[in-house]
């Protein structure tokens, strides 16, 4: 059962990832092309995540009633589907306005959060820790692919303006074919194992949330270190895809290329990180990442040249992986079963905090200068700085981390070896 389980989930994290790549990868596309500014794209490209991030403050009390983890993933999966329906509508008549859209995007993310810290705990059930590096760096592959192939398939069909059947509006394939993906994705949870014993961990409320994280002080200091990197990360990257779309004036087929190329070299990081996967720990592979990405906003101030900004993607690809599966990593192997779902909870509210502050900072510097290309390159330069600022005390609490992990580690050693 266990067996089938992880190979359902392959399937899943694959048919999740073309919703990713052929939906949400060009939500900021469709509200640009249904007349919204460059910083209102901007904007709904992070700040639903905040309200979204926010809503999944439910999922401690929606497991107390739901009493299942299991049920609670697949109700989560079911509501992301959903969401995607009144944009096949929108798409298909006449646009919404900011209000129903960001609306409809925060419960999109929202579901998304809300599924999270309890398909996290569950998979830590299913997934044996010695095997956690080599599962999720395949998992994460697969994931990547699926979402290249969701955006080569979404570009191209922007690009050739493709029209099937009654729908004049390629936006409205896209969302539809979405919610098709992630329809299956959630049958496919669904069919997953999950162990009836499992369900007798204790679900918290936020309060009692908060008391198990704030009592794990590592990991406490850790996320505390890590929100401000974060907000400096979206100072600038909300904004990627208006510059691109608005100011390089990328057609859909350019764009395509350039944030597929994105995930290609995602695609080789992953089969290079699980290579190597039994010399480096979640924490390594985030400070390698972390440090590697610091300068990359500024860099986009250097050229617009549609062959510079495929090296410039493709290189953010790389270290983007490392970041993406060190995360990973951390929360399997570095939080116990009880704390997954209480840390996971109280860490979306910070990373959603961190992201009010780095959005409202860039849009801020946006609107006070002007939409033109050399404020893109303010708030591009003014990017690496914060995440300069930002990385420097999280280079050395994961130092910290690593110090004593590996003592810790020898310790242990020293113990069996008497």
């Amino acid at each position: 059962m266990r067996e089938r389980s992880l190979k359902l989930s392959l399937l899943d994290a694959f048919l999740y990832s073309l919703m990713v790549g052929a939906g949400e990868t060009y939500l900021p596309a469709y509200s640009l092309s249904i007349g919204m500014g460059e910083i209102f794209a901007g904007v709904l490209a992070s700040l639903p995540i905040v309200s979204g991030a926010i809503l999944q403050l439910i999922t401690p009390r929606g497991l107390q009633r739901i009493q299942s983890h299991k049920n609670w993933v697949v109700a989560a999966a079911t509501l992301q589907a959903l969401t995607y329906l009144p944009l096949v509508y929108f798409s298909a008549t006449r646009a919404p306005n900011f209000w129903m859209l960001f609306f409809i995007l925060s419960l999109y993310w929202g579901a998304g959060f809300a599924g999270g810290p309890s398909w996290n705990y569950w998979m830590g059930r299913l997934v044996q820790v010695e095997e956690g590096n080599r599962y999720f760096a395949k998992r994460a592959r697969l994931s990547q692919i699926g979402i290249l192939l969701g955006l080569i398939g979404g570009g191209v069909a922007l690009h050739n303006k493709v029209e099937i059947g009654p729908f004049s509006s390629v936006f409205t394939v896209l969302f539809l074919f979405a919610f098709g993906c992630r329809i299956v994705s959630t049958l496919i949870l669904s069919s997953q194992y999950f162990d009836p014993q499992w369900n007798r961990e204790p679900k918290l409320g936020f309060r009692a949330s908060w008391k198990v994280f704030w009592a794990n002080t590592d990991k406490r200091r850790f996320f505390f270190f890590l929100a401000p990197f974060q907000a400096a990360v979206f100072v600038s990257s909300p904004f990627v895809t208006p510059y691109m779309l608005a100011q390089v004036k990328m057609d859909y087929g350019t764009y395509m290329t350039a944030i597929g190329i994105l995930f290609v070299g995602k695609i080789l990081s992953l089969s290079l990180i699980d290579r190597f996967r039994g010399q480096a720990s979640g924490f390594s592979l985030l400070l390698i990442g972390a440090g590697a990405i610091v300068p990359l906003p500024v860099m986009w101030a250097v050229s617009m040249n549609s062959y510079y900004i495929y090296s410039l993607q493709f290189i953010s690809g790389l270290f983007w992986a490392f970041v993406e599966i060190g995360l990973a990593l951390i929360f399997f192997k570095d939080l116990k079963q009880e704390e997954k779902v209480p840390v996971l909870t109280v860490y979306n509210l910070l990373n959603s905090l961190a992201i009010i502050l780095g959005t409202y900072i860039g849009g801020k510097v946006l609107w006070l200068l002007g939409e033109k290309v050399t404020s893109y390159y303010a708030v591009f330069a003014l990017g690496t700085l914060t995440r300069a600022a930002g990385f420097i005390p999280l280079y050395y609490c994961v130092k910290y981390q690593l110090g004593k992990d590996s003592t810790k580690t020898f310790t242990e050693a020293a113990e069996k070896a008497s």
